[in-house]
């Protein structure tokens, strides 16, 4: 027989009852009042799980009854009595930290095996059969945020230069997208490449280069982005992690944010091997185009001379490949063009253009509009 505190669901006060484990259930013996049996499978245990803590029971058909008794022992005599009442185990008990161990462990293991190698599986896969158009409209969005129109230089002989390289170098392929380059104003020396086709080129940038040839390199290594769907990709799987992650923490507004323009900026810095393999493809594009590809490595000698290179031994905590390892990676290309390189540009254009971008001259849309 267990002693044992009685709340009657009226009021705070318990009362001291003595418990009796029958075949049926239990006996609730009162000092002023007839006993009662609580019939198994019409009380529920709340409490009394973990080491310390008290056994509580909890009547199902009347709201507010329960019984509260301090030693777990009567759960192991109920379950003698009633191997199917399914009230906890005591000696079980033990087992417990050891098991919240491995459940914690397990949950980073399924997360890992998740993002790392489930997720990236499937949203390749989503991304190779994921619309152009929905490519467009994906990109078109994120350009307007990083790369506004009022920071759009819209001079004519960017445009003409721009279009003559593009032109080029999608000649001898057959690639669904329409890219379109914009020139940023911005001291930066910087070019990127969104889902869909859009491109942009900073007027930093350009200050550096010599020659046509060195900005169809970049143009054809941030072509080769598009082409490879690695923006599309790094989107999808921002997209997903946000999502996830507003499922897990029940904040049905985490999804608002999923297209926030900011974190798909963020989401757009490809991998080392995204980077590698936009440069063997831009230089393929190079080649296939008849173009110098001494322009492209040249691109890569003004980065290094700007930025510099880390240490060899910190290559691995970048996401970008060392400067001069893509340089040592293209080298062996620029002897593959059998036939004498095609100049991309007339000369005269191309003066036009060192000259404007030397000056600053940056005509912006609503300037034309206004001429």
């Amino acid at each position: 027989m267990w002693q044992a505190h009685f709340y009657d669901g009226q009021t705070a006060q318990p009362h001291t009852v003595q418990i009796e484990v029958l075949a049926n259930g239990l006996e609730v013996i009162f000092s002023d009042r007839p006993s009662e049996i609580w019939i198994y499978g019409n009380f529920r245990q709340t409490e009394g799980f973990h080491s310390g803590e008290l056994v509580r029971f909890e009547k199902s058909d009347t709201f507010g009854q329960a019984l509260v008794i301090d030693d777990v022992q009567i759960l192991e005599v109920i379950r003698e009595r009633d191997s199917a009442s399914g009230f906890h185990n005591p000696r079980l008990r033990r087992y417990r930290v050891p098991l919240v161990g491995f459940s914690l462990v397990s949950i980073v293991f399924i997360v890992w095996l998740l993002y790392g190698h489930i997720l990236p599986v499937f949203i390749d896969g989503i991304a190779h059969i994921a619309p152009v158009a929905w490519e467009e409209s994906l990109g078109r969005s994120v350009v307007a945020y990083i790369a506004p129109k009022e920071n759009r230089c819209q001079d004519e002989i960017y445009t003409e230069v721009f279009n003559e390289i593009g032109a080029r170098l999608t000649a001898p392929t057959n690639l669904p997208y329409t890219f379109r380059i914009y020139v940023v104003k911005n001291a930066q020396v910087n070019a990127f490449a969104l889902p869909g086709g859009y491109m942009a080129i900073t007027t930093g940038f350009l200050k550096r280069v010599k020659s046509a040839e060195q900005i169809a390199g970049v143009i054809a290594h941030e072509m080769q982005h598009v082409v490879q769907r690695h923006g599309t990709r790094a989107v999808l799987r921002e997209m997903s992690t946000r999502a996830l992650i507003a499922a897990i923490s029940g904040g049905g507004e985490g999804l608002d944010y999923v297209l926030d323009g900011a974190a798909l900026v963020g989401a757009l810095r490809f991998s080392r091997d995204h980077e590698s393999s936009a440069d063997i493809g831009g230089m393929k594009m190079i080649l296939d185009a008849k173009i110098d590809p001494k322009g492209m490595v040249e691109a890569f000698e003004i980065l290094l001379e700007i930025t510099g290179d880390m240490p060899d031994g910190l290559v691995y905590a970048s996401t970008h490949p060392l400067t001069k390892n893509r340089i040592r990676l293209l080298s062996p290309y620029l002897d593959s063009l059998k036939v004498d390189p095609i100049p991309i540009v007339s000369d005269s254009n191309w003066t036009r253009f060192a000259q404007a971008i030397r000056a600053g001259q940056c005509l912006r849309a609503d300037e034309q509009e206004g001429q």
